[in-house]
């Protein structure tokens, strides 16, 4: 097993998951504004920590930082190893060796030195007037741009580690991901099908075909207009001049409006008109007069773009054949789907993080199994290798080769499982591959370590109450029905264009008209005394009638309206049966991997029975070394397969709940929204108060 690490980072006063929330709840406190700036900062992984020593002596600093960079692996010596064997606790040809000391605090995987020594501070400043008189000054550096980490390889074992709980991270995930990571979808090569958490809200304040946008063609409207001209002007013919040759004239008008459409269809205004007119016309009355008009109008239609419905479904302007994009009904149906298609890749974002966190802690158990198949092999090859020394029976130059051989298999396994090559990925591609989902910085002196346990247990599933959840909860399912909703109602508005244009129309006027605009006097001394006696009234009432010959494009859209609801309603049905496939594999794999967990951890046992009488038996010298080799190699297939059969099984119950579509109600992940995102949170029972109600910053 792999040993405890030598510095384990003990978490301070709050868990990282309480750190996490109480810096969400900061951020959703702060606002908009507050997240922008937060999303402008340094991210944390480019911030490099300043050596002491270093700052003291940039030289120094220097020269500590070159030799870091050479490497401390040395090619292989077999007759050096021959000669002088190494201790049974030491592995050959290796940067780290193995401590196990009875009573030691720090045992573990730990450095050897290289084989290069370090220059001390004091060598390093002993030498520095020399290099400036050769070198010059030194060129300044920024420390933010010098890497003070770098990824770990095969060639560094794991030493320093943060223990990582399913909460944690989560937590961690939730609070660092404005934008969903989905392992399928690569945010560099296709930044159009990334979803973020701000897609629902840009969807909602669409100025275009959001529902904001189809309630605005229903806003009150209002206009005014103020003219005013000075004429003078010649008419050869003074009739056309009002029986004047030259006119003058001085003119002004002040017109106001409102203008308001019901959801019903028709149409509304009202507008009001003053007008000031001073000119030398001799049939005039007064020189200079005023003239006050309001004027109401209205217009309904009866047939064709009439009825609440069709308005919510189509809005104002309709044409057949434009899906009605600035209905407030279809708006809103739209923002729905976006809102399901988030909860959907959020759903798919959380099955991620399960498949990797549960892949990493399968790659820490093959990576423990493989040490100790290289240590078993260690310790056969010294024995095969003492009895070559005591030229006695079983040290034969082709059974110490043969045991050499497998422990250097073994050690490259050991070197694959950390960095992996190729055709599998290494402890440290996943832990990065985890550090990247949750949001987390990608190098770190310290590795996420998970620690809750797999389940052991058999669980089983009632199967039709399964698929019966799946269709009431698989948030595809869902969005499919409003899609076939919105096309049923473009259905019932297209139909609306096969009717003929039938319009109620009514208007009324009433004027004022007088020498000034207010006074008392006779008739048509005020405009507004003449306004409100009501001797000038007009009104206007009628129909329109307009049909076109055909209705080609009417017939059209009514027939592509119930040809797109067919096709809506076959998807919906398809998916229903991929749904309950969906089920069905989930409900397999779990009885499945279960049975095959039970027979590999027999196996296991079975294996290392095995190992413990072939080295009994090798001891003795009662079997040949190929038979203790091969019970090595058995008991590390065996618990390596065992790994992998309890990941599956714990992944295949993440799978069934995410087949039924309840996996964010299981995990204890909602969403709220606000004008300016989608704020995915997760909180449990078991967490702590401080957790589940966070004190937010003043």
């Amino acid at each position: 097993m792999m040993p405890p690490p030598t510095d384990r980072r003990h978490w301070p006063s709050i868990s990282l998951a309480q750190m996490g929330l109480v810096v969400g709840a900061a951020i959703a406190i702060g606002g908009c504004a507050n997240h922008r700036a937060a999303t402008q900062a340094t991210p944390p992984d480019t911030v490099a920590t300043a050596n002491d020593e270093a700052a003291r002596n940039p030289l120094a600093g220097k020269f500590k930082t070159i030799f870091q960079l050479v490497s401390t692996t040395r090619q292989p010596n077999h007759d050096a190893m021959l000669s002088a064997a190494p201790s049974a606790q030491e592995s050959p040809n290796s940067t780290t060796r193995w401590f196990d000391a009875p009573g030691s605090i720090d045992s573990g995987m730990i450095e050897i030195p290289p084989e290069l020594p370090e220059p001390d501070a004091a060598a390093a400043t002993q030498y520095a007037p020399a290099m400036l008189e050769q070198f010059g000054e030194p060129m300044a550096v920024d420390p933010g741009t010098l890497p003070s980490l770098r990824p770990r390889t095969a060639s560094s074992a794991p030493d320093r580690f943060v223990d990582l709980t399913e909460q944690e991270m989560l937590t961690l995930a939730l609070n660092n991901s404005p934008v969903l990571r989905p392992l399928g979808i690569r945010v560099l090569d296709n930044p159009a099908a990334v979803t973020t958490v701000y897609d629902s809200a840009i969807a909602a304040t669409d100025p275009f075909f959001g529902p904001s946008a189809a309630l605005a063609e229903f806003d009150t409207r209002l206009s005014a207009r103020l003219n005013s001209q000075n004429n003078d002007r010649v008419f050869n013919n003074s009739t056309l001049g009002g029986d004047v040759q030259e006119l003058t004239q001085d003119a002004s008008t002040l017109t106001t409006g409102i203008q308001k459409r019901w959801t019903s269809g028709g149409t509304f205004d009202f507008n009001t008109t003053h007008g000031y007119d001073n000119n030398n016309r001799a049939g005039n009355i007064f020189r200079n007069y005023w003239e006050t008009e309001y004027e109401a109008g209205v217009r309904q239609p009866l047939l064709q773009g009439a009825g609440r419905t069709f308005n919510l479904i189509a809005g104002p302007n309709a044409r057949p054949g434009f899906n009605f994009s600035n209905g407030i009904l279809i708006a809103r149906l739209n923002n729905r789907v976006t809102d399901a298609e988030f909860d959907i890749e959020l759903r798919q974002f959380a099955e991620n993080l399960y498949a990797v966190y549960w892949d990493l802690k399968r790659q820490y158990r093959n990576y423990e199994s493989v040490l100790e198949a290289e240590q078993l092999a260690y310790r056969t090859w010294q024995s095969v290798l003492a009895k070559s020394r005591a030229k006695v029976g079983g040290g034969e130059a082709n059974k110490e080769a043969q045991a050499r051989a497998k422990y250097y298999s073994y050690r490259r396994q050991a070197q694959v499982a950390l960095g992996g090559d190729g055709s599998q990925d290494g402890l440290y591609v996943i832990e990065r591959r985890l550090r990247m989902l949750i949001g987390l910085p990608i190098v770190d002196d310290e590795l996420l370590r998970p620690i809750d346990p797999t389940v052991s247990a058999p669980i089983t599933f009632d199967y039709d109450a399964l698929v019966t959840r799946a269709m009431t909860h698989r948030t595809e399912l869902m969005a499919q029905s409003l899609r076939v909703q919105k096309q049923e109602m473009q259905l019932i508005a297209a139909k609306n264009f096969l009717l003929p244009q039938l319009d109620l129309i009514g208007r009324y006027r009433l004027r004022g008209f007088g020498d000034d605009l207010t006074g008392n006097g006779g008739r048509f001394a005020s405009a507004y005394k003449d306004f409100f006696s009501g001797d000038h009234q007009e009104f206007e009432f009628g129909v329109e009638m307009g049909v076109t010959a055909g209705r080609r494009q009417a017939h059209a859209a009514v027939r592509n309206a119930s040809m797109q609801i067919r096709r809506q309603r076959s998807i919906l049905t398809e998916q229903q049966r991929s749904v309950r496939h969906q089920v069905s594999d989930a409900y397999a794999a779990v009885e499945s991997s279960y049975a095959a967990m039970e027979s590999s951890v027999a196996q296991a046992e079975a294996s290392r029975t095995r190992l413990k009488s072939s080295e009994a038996l090798f001891e003795a010298d009662q079997i040949q070394i190929e038979f203790l080799l091969d019970a090595q190699e058995e008991l590390l297939r065996a618990e390596t397969q065992l790994a992998s059969d309890q990941s599956r099984y714990a992944m295949s119950l993440v799978e069934i709940n995410a087949s039924t579509g309840s996996l964010l109600d299981d995990l204890g992940i909602h969403t709220y929204r606000d004008d300016c995102q989608t704020n995915p949170t997760f909180l449990t029972t078991d967490m702590p108060d401080a957790v589940a109600n966070p004190i937010p910053f003043d």
